[in-house]
């Protein structure tokens, strides 16, 4: 067992974000929320899991997809939100293509549920990426898709850009007080050496490599596939966290949850599919090819990490947040015992 946290400015940050507790909304009162702000009557409404806010999905008569309605969490800054807005607006402008999801405009100027922004979206049909086996060829696909979105956002700007995030991949050596959290010692000793030894080289070398604003979170529960499609992925889903960040470490992240379909496959090549197709569209640099399989790791503890604190912080929702707890140990320890790429990862 480990013993609390002492009250820090990290830990004051992370409950004021993604620690944040509040009173969840029922779904009658969604349902609600929905007629008021959007004229949107639900025949059904559905509770989604998710780390922070409250998300249903509406099932709408006559309309064979529905609506996804999000309600945020108290506290959660209004600029923020229209950094999410405003990333997906442009990313579609520049991208028409691209498969994001559609906003349902609001009856009136101001869309809230008390202090709560409150938006709606078109559901996006079909299967996530979590929920299926990707080929080879399909893990390209999805890098493929990462480059268009980093390629639409390539020059996008906005004055929220640039705030502080948990998940953030740059800020990953600001957590390595919240080890303490994470259960059974040599977990915690494992995730403690890692971070020590991003601390000298790696996340000082990432600071000297490109930054743009960044989808920052895609992976496969963010992901809507059809095997048939000639692009595979068919939805882009949940902006929560972009930010200006690196672009190796967006890349990165993607990469951290491409995992093989048997134990008996290299660990590593899932990731290399990836990143092999993001590198069809965008070109990156030497520098940022050997900082990958580490940036890999560090996302992988930077989860170990979070997900332990928050199953702690918030345990009424620990079934969500510490669901992938163990996968994601699994995939530390494989990829940790498995020889890194040789020079990083290039085409």
């Amino acid at each position: 067992m480990h013993e609390a946290l002492p009250a820090t400015e990290l830990t004051r940050r992370l409950l004021a974000g993604l620690g944040v507790a509040f009173e969840r909304t029922p779904p009658a009162e969604a349902a609600t929320v929905a007629l008021r702000c959007f004229g949107v009557t639900a025949a059904s409404i559905t509770r989604l899991a998710t780390e922070r806010d409250d998300t249903f999905r509406l099932a709408v008569t006559g309309d064979p997809h529905g609506f996804v309605l999000k309600i945020s969490a108290p506290g959660d800054d209004p600029a923020e939100i229209g950094l999410q807005e405003a990333a997906i607006a442009h990313a579609a402008a520049q991208d028409s293509s691209l498969p994001l999801q559609q906003f349902v405009p609001s009856l009136g100027p101001s869309t809230s549920h008390g202090d709560r922004a409150v938006r709606l979206f078109r559901y996006l049909p079909g299967r996530l990426l979590s929920e299926v086996d990707p080929s080879p060829s399909d893990w390209r696909a999805v890098g493929r898709m990462l480059g268009r979105l980093t390629g639409a956002l390539v020059d996008f700007e906005h004055p929220a850009a640039d705030r502080w995030l948990a998940w953030d991949l740059a800020r990953l050596g600001e957590l390595s007080e919240l080890a303490p959290v994470i259960d059974g010692e040599h977990r915690r000793r494992a995730v403690a050496t890692l971070l020590a030894e991003l601390s000298a080289e790696t996340l000082p070398a990432l600071q000297l490599t490109p930054r743009r604003v960044v989808h920052n979170d895609f992976h496969g529960g963010n992901l809507v596939v059809h095997p048939e499609a000639p692009d595979f992925i068919t939805g882009i889903l949940d902006f929560g966290d972009v930010v200006r960040s690196h672009r190796v470490a967006d890349l990165a992240i993607a990469m951290s949850y491409a995992r093989p379909s048997s134990r008996a496959d290299n660990p590593w090549a899932p990731a290399i599919a990836l990143a092999s197709g993001y590198r069809e569209l965008v070109s990156l640099s030497d520098a940022e090819s050997v900082l990958l399989p580490h940036l890999v790791l560090g996302r992988l503890a930077q989860r170990l990490l979070l997900a332990s604190w928050l199953a702690e912080a918030r345990p009424e929702n620990s079934q969500y947040t510490a669901r992938n707890l163990e996968s994601t140990w699994r995939q530390f320890v494989s990829l940790r015992q498995s020889p890194v790429p040789t020079g990083g990862v290039r085409q």
